[in-house]
């Protein structure tokens, strides 16, 4: 700009620029040429912690913690790996490598079973194209539901507040609930027991038979491979029950079992708020939520792998 023949003043107008700093670089130019415009070697004590000490703090967050504790903390990490290093720059550290050892979230273990195809293959294929003269049943149940009671009342959500509850809470004991899910229309049975032994099974087995079963067509039991579900009582019903087909999911997979979903939906709008008096209240208000979700039931839009249901040829 100054070779363009514009004065101190008009190039401070123009760039917004004090003159201390047009003459600073106007002169640092004018000595070294372009090198001049250059930042100049600037002096900086030693770094405190090398790559060496830095890499220790990364690998001791990768390893298992001492027992008995299950995860990092900073000053641990910082204790551990030998280095006595702030728990600001550890914190740097780490989050410049997006490591969390204080985070964790649940995952599902894959299944080992060396016939996870072919189970889950039959019981998809059931959920796609069921038997014309069948009826496709997902059974399963939902143990050891708590009976707690909160010992004081819940304060209502209010405009920017969402509901509060205390922690304090009476216990008045357990119980299951056996559950059957019709895949084609959604329906649901309940049944809450005190035990969920082979015998209590079979009886809800019993009445799962007696409501969906006809002389004119199959009945197909999804379920797990519990220890109930394969005890000699129950392997000797069906013995005697020739149109009552078993198929049982593969081991560590009963995600393939859709009322699984609906236990979901069972802890979402029950049981995770829930206040129960006793575990006669208990039962009354699941039979409750299964007669007020029939009123509304209907199949779910069930995928594996969040892709569409497909038979593999």
């Amino acid at each position: 700009m100054e070779a363009e023949g514009n004065t101190n003043n008009e190039i401070t107008e123009k760039t917004g620029l004090s003159k201390v700093s047009i003459t600073k670089w106007k002169r640092r130019f004018v000595q070294n040429r372009l090198d001049g415009l250059k930042d100049l070697p600037r002096s900086s004590a030693k770094p405190k912690y090398n790559h060496k000490d830095i890499l220790k703090i990364v690998n001791t967050a990768y390893s298992n913690p001492p027992e008995p504790f299950t995860n990092w903390s900073i000053r641990r990490l910082s204790e551990s790996s030998g280095i006595k290093m702030k728990k600001s720059r550890v914190h740097e550290i780490l989050k410049s490598l997006d490591l969390k050892p204080h985070q964790y979230r649940m995952w599902l273990f894959p299944s080992h079973d060396p016939e996870f195809e072919r189970k889950e293959m039959e019981i998809c294929g059931l959920y796609i194209n069921p038997p014309e003269n069948g009826v496709v049943i997902c059974v399963d149940e939902k143990p050891a539901i708590q009976a707690l009671e909160r010992i004081h009342p819940s304060d209502a959500m209010e405009q920017a507040r969402v509901q509060r509850m205390d922690f304090h809470y009476k216990r008045h004991g357990v119980l299951n609930l056996f559950g059957a899910f019709s895949v084609k229309d959604g329906f649901v049975y309940g049944k809450p027991s005190e035990k969920k032994k082979a015998p209590d099974f079979l009886d809800f087995l019993e009445d799962v038979y007696s409501r969906w079963s006809s002389p004119t067509r199959e009945l197909h039991i999804i379920m797990d491979n519990y220890g109930t579900h394969t005890s000699h009582l129950v392997t000797e019903w069906i013995s005697n029950h020739t149109r009552v087909k078993f198929h049982y999911t593969p081991t560590h997979a009963s995600w393939l079992n859709q009322i699984e979903l609906w236990f979901s939906i069972l802890h979402r709008q029950v049981l995770q708020r829930g206040d129960f008096k006793s575990k006669e209240d208990l039962g009354h208000k699941l039979v409750q939520f299964v007669e007020d979700y029939n009123q509304r039931a209907k199949p779910f839009a069930w995928t594996y792998k969040g892709r569409p249901l497909m038979i593999m040829c």
